[in-house]
């Protein structure tokens, strides 16, 4: 997928919300939950404990101290599921995964959140996880001397989400009439391509068709087949973020998701926080994204405005 890699802290890439991993996963969670303390072992003194997100393909995004106190909300495997205080953009809590036998009910020695603890259990359905890791694996197939395909947010959308570059790797869930379901790299999101630009082959075109074994949906109802013509915003100046000192010292890595506008001037306006991470990142992203610069939405070459999201990637090396 085209992206622009920025220095060390951040990357740009285009993106709608999703299914995805972040710093902490917003939950709409009301119950409060008992404390616990992160418990370390006489030789792991000096090892952080990870912090996790993604149940179902955990992603580590920062550490915990020994003796931090965490709000237990739930068992989930051999997880627990924990709250540090954090509300999301929409007033969410923030919640993170770690292992449960790095948290005890008391400070001073290690009691497990079992059966007796009172937490709940919980057990995350990771069907559709699933699934999506084992569909067949296709190849973006490039024509006309072009060197991406566009790709869209949903079967009916007329203006190209963004594009993917020729012989990148995809996963083909489904098809339906002329398009095919796909889920596109880094973050797996399940979007939408012409089944013309995908093969089952990576050397030539060999097409998703009812030999294939990919489930056939049927055509689409749509109203109209828009016209897939539009050539989408993208960064032509993108100044790296600062990292707030309050994520540095917790070692906080993740992803940012901001909505805008990109105008005719090529600015970015009406900036909003999707998914974020806290710890003073949130603000951090929007003051860096402000002063970006964007080629805007081009129509038959006119440029019109165009809401998009953006990824800001921070990571601390």
């Amino acid at each position: 997928m085209k992206r622009v890699c920025l220095f060390f802290a951040v990357g740009f890439v285009l993106v709608a919300c999703g299914h995805s991993c972040f710093a902490a996963d917003d939950q709409p969670l009301t119950r409060s939950g008992p404390d616990g303390f992160v418990f370390c072992s006489d030789s792991a003194r000096d090892q952080p404990v990870p912090l996790y997100v993604g149940f179902c393909k955990k992603h580590q995004v920062g550490t915990l101290n020994c003796g931090e106190k965490v709000e237990v909300l739930s068992r989930e495997g051999d997880m627990l599921r924990i709250s540090l205080g954090e509300r999301g953009p929409r007033g969410q809590r923030r919640t993170n995964l770690v292992p449960a036998s790095a948290i005890s009910r008391q400070p001073d020695k290690f009691v497990p959140f079992d059966n007796e603890s009172g937490v709940p259990v919980r057990s995350p359905d990771c069907s559709q996880f699933l699934a999506r890791e084992n569909a067949p694996e296709g190849f973006v197939f490039c024509s006309g001397g072009k060197d991406s395909v566009a790709v869209y947010h949903s079967l009916c959308d007329s203006h190209a989400a963004e594009s993917v570059a020729c012989g990148e790797s995809v996963r083909v869930l489904s098809r339906s009439g002329d398009m095919l379901q796909v889920t596109t790299p880094p973050h797996d999101f399940a979007r939408y391509m012409e089944a013309s630009t995908v093969s089952q082959q990576a050397g030539k075109f060999v097409p998703f068709d009812d030999d294939s074994g990919v489930q056939d949906k049927g055509a689409p109802d749509c109203a109209h087949q828009p016209e897939r013509n539009v050539i989408f915003p993208h960064a032509i100046y993108s100044p790296n973020p600062e990292y707030s000192e309050q994520a540095r010292k917790k070692k906080i890595n993740g992803t940012i998701v901001l909505s805008l506008t990109v105008g005719v001037d090529g600015r970015a306006h009406d900036i909003r926080v999707e998914k974020g991470l806290g710890y003073g990142l949130d603000e951090k992203a929007v003051e860096a994204v402000n002063r970006w610069k964007f080629e805007p939405a081009l129509k038959e070459g006119q440029p019109f405005e165009k809401e998009i999201k953006v990824e800001v990637n921070f990571h601390l090396y």
